[in-house]
């Protein structure tokens, strides 16, 4: 990682010494000091659109370029782009339809688009987010599932990837009538469909 000594990027020497703690702040600096990283830095994705739009190529080969050949640290601090980016969706509001992996996908998805020239055509993307404790994700989707919810193709995906589910019970073949194979129909009707 670069050191925290370099020149102003988003962050100034003052706010990088702030954030990692090397710097103690009173109350109303403290205050002043997080409205104005939280401006910068969402002025500075803002500016984003620029510098995916504008900035030449060539000025994009030198960014990721040294004396040496391919900058490495780079693409480290690409990696905490990415990080910043997911925090992002994983700290927005709760909406309908939205989880912050679905938000996340789509953010890499769009992303990916806007970043592609004539040359290329996105064809496919997929990606599987998986994190956390197998068996914390296990009960969460068992739990929506006996709770009556339902689960997006992503997390049936996931499920049956990982054998959460035995599919064998959840998903019984059907016979030529639509009925579960070895069940007889009257077992599969409520005293309501009488």
């Amino acid at each position: 990682m670069a050191g925290p000594d370099r020149g102003r990027g988003i962050l100034t020497s003052s706010d990088r010494d702030y954030l990692s703690g090397r710097t103690n702040l009173q109350d109303d600096s403290e205050r002043n000091a997080r409205n104005r990283i939280r401006n910068r830095t969402r002025n500075g994705l803002y500016d984003f659109v620029y510098l995916n739009e504008d900035l030449e190529n060539r000025d994009v080969s030198q960014i990721i370029t040294n004396s040496d050949g391919i900058n490495e640290e780079i693409f480290e601090a690409a990696e905490n782009v990415v990080a910043f980016l997911f925090r992002m969706c994983a700290h927005t509001p709760e909406t309908p339809g939205e989880s912050t992996d679905n938000r996340f996908q789509k953010l890499l998805r769009n992303g990916i688009k806007k970043g592609l020239d004539d040359r290329y055509e996105l064809l496919d993307f997929k990606l599987d987010l998986q994190y956390g404790l197998q068996q914390e994700r296990q009960n969460q989707l068992l739990r929506q599932l006996e709770e009556g919810g339902s689960l997006t193709l992503a997390e049936l995906r996931e499920a049956l990837n990982n054998d959460y589910l035995d599919d064998s019970f959840q998903f019984r073949p059907l016979d030529q009538d639509g009925f579960p194979k070895n069940t007889e129909p009257e077992e599969t009707l409520s005293h309501d469909d009488y």
